[in-house]
C-alpha cells in the first residue's frame, strides 16, 4: 500500500497503527528513539496561562491566544444548520457530515501547531519552566469554557512536558491558590477582580496582572521567596 511519507522515520519501530479520521487515511508509526538533550541551562522560567495572554512569562514576555474554534466557530455553525436540515442517511447528509468533521480537524491541527511550536521555544530557551497545576476539565465546566476549551491548556502542558523530558529540562507544578493576588516584589496579599488586568501595589509594584502572576509562580517553585526575599502568602 502506497503512502505520503511526512518525515522519515527516526529510531526502532515499535508500534503501527491504520487510522481513518474526517474522511482520511492514516498510517501512525510509534518509534522508540534515544533522548537529544540540549545543553545544560541555569536559566528558569515561570509562566501563566490564560485567556487574555495564553501565556505570560515571568520575564514579561506575552504570546496571544490561537483562538482556532473562535475564528472558525461562523463556519462550523454554517455547516452544522446545513447538515442538520439534511436528511439522515442520505448522500448530501454524508457529504456534510465530512465536511464538518474536516472543518473540526482543522481547528485541532492548528491549536497543536500552536502548542507544539511555543513549548519548544520555551524549552529551547529555559532549563526550568514552572507552571500551574491547573484543574483544566474544572474550568472547562465553568462560564469560560469556551475560551478554556479553545486554548487546549492541558494538550499544551503534556506537549510541554514530554518535550522537556526528551531535552534534559525540568518541568515544575506549583498550586494555583492566590497566584494572581500575590505582589512578587514585597509577597502581600490583594484581592483583584478578574476585570482588573493590571497589578498595582502599594509597595510601587506596577505590572500586567499575568506576568506578576508568572513571577510569583516562578518563586513558588523556585524557593517561595519573592522579591526581596519575603515568603509567599500562598506558600503557607
Amino acid at each position: 500500500m502506497r503512502i505520503k511519507q511526512h518525515r522519515p522515520l527516526e529510531g526502532v519501530p515499535k508500534t503501527f497503527t491504520v487510522k481513518r479520521s474526517a474522511g482520511c487515511w492514516y498510517a501512525v508509526y510509534v518509534c522508540e528513539v534515544p533522548s537529544q538533550p540540549l545543553p545544560p541551562s541555569e536559566a528558569a522560567v515561570g509562566i501563566d496561562l490564560g485567556l487574555s495572554h495564553f501565556v505570560a512569562t515571568s520575564e514579561g514576555e506575552t504570546f496571544a491566544p490561537p483562538q482556532a474554534y473562535r475564528q472558525a466557530e461562523a463556519r462550523l455553525k454554517r455547516t452544522q444548520r446545513a447538515l442538520s436540515r439534511k436528511r439522515k442517511g442520505s448522500h448530501r447528509h454524508r457529504k456534510l457530515k465530512r465536511q464538518l468533521a474536516r472543518q473540526h480537524r482543522k481547528v485541532a491541527h492548528q491549536r497543536k501547531d500552536f502548542h507544539h511550536k511555543l513549548a519548544r521555544h520555551l524549552v529551547n530557551r529555559y532549563g526550568t519552566i514552572v507552571h500551574e497545576d491547573l484543574n483544566a476539565s474544572g474550568l472547562a465546566r465553568t462560564r469560560l469554557a469556551k475560551g478554556v476549551l479553545d486554548a487546549g491548556w492541558a494538550q499544551f502542558l503534556a506537549i510541554l512536558s514530554a518535550k522537556a523530558a526528551s531535552a534534559g529540562r525540568r518541568v515544575v507544578a506549583v498550586k494555583p491558590h492566590h497566584t494572581s493576588q500575590i505582589c512578587p516584589e514585597c509577597g502581600s496579599l490583594k484581592k483583584k477582580e478578574l476585570s482588573e488586568r493590571i497589578h498595582a501595589c502599594a509597595c510601587g509594584c506596577v505590572l500586567d496582572r499575568d506576568v506578576a502572576a508568572a513571577k510569583v509562580i516562578l518563586a513558588l517553585g523556585l524557593d517561595g521567596a519573592l522579591g526581596d526575599g519575603r515568603r509567599a502568602a500562598a506558600s503557607a
